[in-house]
């Protein structure tokens, strides 16, 4: 009996094996498989319902009568049915069945059992109601079971067993046929476990059978047989050699065709010899180390062989190319990034639109960002110079120059400083991204974060009755740039008219020396044409050193990101290494990391230490960690020396922290004799690091050395007064 059979070529499939060559494999069809699989035999676990009363009561002519039902199918189907049907799994399901009663009788005699499934993968209610062809052939007694149908004839047309292997079957593409001579079942039922477990529950078809009618429709990717080596070789050598090359360049034109070839195969693959024009064998052996490595052990003829079995697909070149040569021993090295780097540098230097109206004069403030996570070290300082700024009654104005986006909700919710949250609340705001005309008036002042931002403003400047901008100098910012373009324009910007206020006297003595900015055409008084604060760092609670401590710790201002190079992080890190293999610490040391902006982690230092990695600590318990430490490793390789090192010494800590050109050892000692400054090199800083040890158990010292801050808020640094001879000297003319 066939019902709307279509003899292996329903919907269009041939009868060969199909295979795909996207990889595709199927775990979640085969997740999808076994929920299903664990919700049939979660029926068969409920409680038994009753037998029906014709099995009760004359079960043994109705089990007589069931085995003949099954036999009628002839012997070759009831193999099928037998090997499909799962014995276990129908006697939970149609229990309780008298003893040594055969459960397949049972479902042949009696149609409620036919509703149940005899198997894991077979939904039998949701079988029928997919097939209607079915569903009318059980109703006319064509038919046993919609399971039955499947067996005889679903499975081999291809139809689904169950929802989910036929959702899963509409999500996928089709792949292509290949000759089911060059099957590889190993290689099949290992990639893809659904076969394994489909075939386990229905082991009337095989593994090429189940990729023909259900494989190809789920992706699966299926291999060839796998053929010797050098036959695949000879295969591809056919096509690609090129005897005419061969005969001219190695055997003085003079050999036929084959003897060209045969000459190849037995002696020029192994002597070096290149097969065409197209592939340069001393280079491609010589150029890739394994496969030289490989010749030599025999493995393989040639580079050619490795080529085209697997160096081709590798996306390896089969000759000499200068840009792939020097790509793969420096990655990036042939990248034009400088084009990129050229629209950036455009990018940055583009002026907002702008228009004056009569208003309100305002002091703006351009800042690269308005960012509440970055509110320490140089925002610090100049979100006090705004806040004390808009203390005199000044309007305040935010030009943000280099931030995607726009608006200050999030440093509202973000920022706990409510008074500078106020202050930008009332400030006039302005996003150079947004491209919104900037509302100036002819009166308005610019202070300027980045230099930068001096290329930014020049347009306004140009229009307002102040000429000079106020750089808040808390670095020489060309540091941060390698030798090129954008270095080259930031010591340019230099020379745009501003008044510098520098946060150190290191950072002022730095210019001076240099000539830059103001100092460039002669020396000049500060208070006239460039201010000096000092940074206030951080006041902690004064705690007596203790003596006696069973650990010592040793914290390391240890920033790893690339923007944060001028710390030096990479030799402070491994000058702990060094002298952690050498056991210059012993086990009583810890040691902390502080300033990375990256969550809380462990970096290994060998000998049994370890840094602790920290990224921020509460207030108090950070003043309680300050209190312990015994030595403080802070580098900076610029001229501006860090406000670190000093609250390090102000801890009463023994302080690592290197020289620079504006700040010699005995500059740094003159502040703190606590300090051991050294060289900004890798012995330079173990040599110190073996004095600190040495000098951290000596805690009188330390005690009496101490760096005692001077009294001093950032209200007092930028009080009325300061701002008001600042924001004068944009206006005043140049002093002689």
């Amino acid at each position: 009996m066939q019902l709307s059979r279509t003899d292996a070529t329903s919907n269009g499939r041939p009868n060969e094996p199909d295979a795909t060559s996207d990889g595709s494999r199927d775990e979640p069809v085969v997740v999808e498989i076994e929920q299903f699989a664990r919700s049939q035999r979660s029926v068969a676990d409920l409680p038994a319902t009753p037998t029906p009363a014709v099995i009760r009561d004359r079960y043994h002519a109705q089990l007589v009568a069931g085995r003949l039902r099954f036999e009628k199918h002839g012997p070759r189907n009831c193999e099928m049915i037998s090997a499909c049907f799962d014995r276990a799994l129908a006697l939970r399901r149609f229990a309780p069945l008298p003893p040594a009663s055969e459960p397949i009788d049972a479902y042949f005699a009696d149609p409620d059992c036919a509703n149940l499934s005899p198997n894991v993968l077979f939904d039998e209610q949701w079988y029928l109601e997919r097939n209607e062809d079915v569903r009318a052939a059980k109703a006319s007694g064509q038919v046993y079971s919609g399971f039955v149908h499947f067996v005889l004839y679903g499975l081999h047309e291809g139809r689904s067993p169950n929802a989910m292997l036929d959702l899963a079957r509409a999500e996928r593409c089709a792949g292509e046929p290949v000759p089911a001579a060059a099957f590889d079942v190993a290689s099949y039922v290992s990639t893809y476990p659904i076969v394994e477990k489909f075939l386990r529950c229905f082991p009337i078809i095989d593994e090429a059978a189940f990729y023909r009618l259900y494989g190809r429709d789920l992706g699966h990717a299926v291999r060839e047989k796998p053929v010797s080596v050098q036959h695949r070789f000879e295969e591809f050598l056919l096509d690609q050699f090129d005897c005419e090359f061969y005969r001219a360049q190695y055997l003085n034109g003079r050999a036929s065709d084959y003897e060209a070839l045969q000459h190849y195969l037995t002696v020029g693959a192994r002597d070096g010899n290149s097969p065409s024009k197209n592939f340069d064998e001393l280079w491609y052996r010589s150029f890739y180390r394994d496969v030289g490595e490989a010749i030599a052990a025999g493995e393989i003829l040639s580079g050619f062989q490795h080529y085209m079995m697997s160096g081709k697909v590798e996306q390896r070149l089969p000759c000499y190319k200068l840009s792939y040569a020097l790509e793969a021993r420096m990655a990036g090295i042939t990248e034009p990034r400088l084009l990129q780097r050229a629209s950036d540098i455009e990018r940055r230097l583009q002026p907002p639109p702008h228009r004056f109206r009569a208003q309100q004069s305002r002091v703006w403030f351009c800042l690269p960002t308005l960012n509440p996570d970055i509110s320490f070290g140089g925002y610090k300082a100049v979100f006090e110079l705004i806040k004390a700024t808009a203390r005199t009654g000044r309007a305040i104005g935010l030009l943000i120059t280099d931030d995607p986006i726009v608006g200050i909700d999030y440093f509202v919710y973000r920022e706990r400083d409510r008074e500078l949250v106020d202050v930008i609340k009332r400030s006039a705001y302005a996003n150079r991204q947004s491209g919104v005309p900037v509302e100036l008036s002819e009166d308005d002042l610019f202070v300027v974060y980045s230099v930068w931002d001096a290329y930014v403003i020049q347009p306004m400047l140009q229009e307002t009755r102040a000429k000079k901008f106020l750089l808040l100098a808390q670095e020489y910012e060309p540091i941060f740039y390698e030798c090129g373009s954008a270095r080259a324009l930031i010591e340019d910007a230099y020379r745009l008219d501003h008044v510098p206020l520098f946060n150190s006297r290191f950072l002022t003595n730095y210019f001076s020396k240099h000539e830059i900015g103001p100092f460039a055409p002669a020396r000049t008084a500060e208070g006239g044409e460039h201010f000096v604060f000092e940074h206030v760092p951080t006041r902690l609670a004064m705690r007596p050193l203790q003596k006696q401590r069973p650990t010592r710790t040793l914290a390391f201002y240890a920033r790893p990101e690339m923007h944060a190079a001028r710390n030096l992080f990479e030799l402070g890190y491994l000058a702990l290494r060094n002298l952690c293999r050498d056991g210059v610490f012993d086990h009583r040391w810890r040691f902390v990391g502080l300033g990375a902006l990256a969550e809380d982690h462990i970096l290994p230092l060998g000998g049994g230490h370890q840094i602790e990695m920290v990224q921020k600590m509460p207030q108090e318990e950070y003043e309680t960690f300050m209190s312990s430490i015994d030595i403080g490793l802070s580098l900076m390789l610029a001229p501006h020396p860090s406000v670190v090192p000093f609250e390090f010494a102000a801890a009463g800590a023994v302080v690592v922290t290197n020289v620079y050109e504006n700040r010699s050892a005995d500059d740094l000692q003159a502040i703190c004799r606590n300090i051991v400054p050294c060289l900004p090199s890798l012995s330079g800083v173990e040599a110190a690091l073996r004095a600190a040890v040495e000098r951290a158990e000596d805690i009188e010292t330390r005690e009496r050395e101490r760096l005692v801050l001077q009294e001093r808020s950032w209200s007092s640094t930028f009080d009325a007064a300061v701002i008001e001879r600042v924001f004068l000297s944009l206006t005043a003319s140049r002093q002689a």
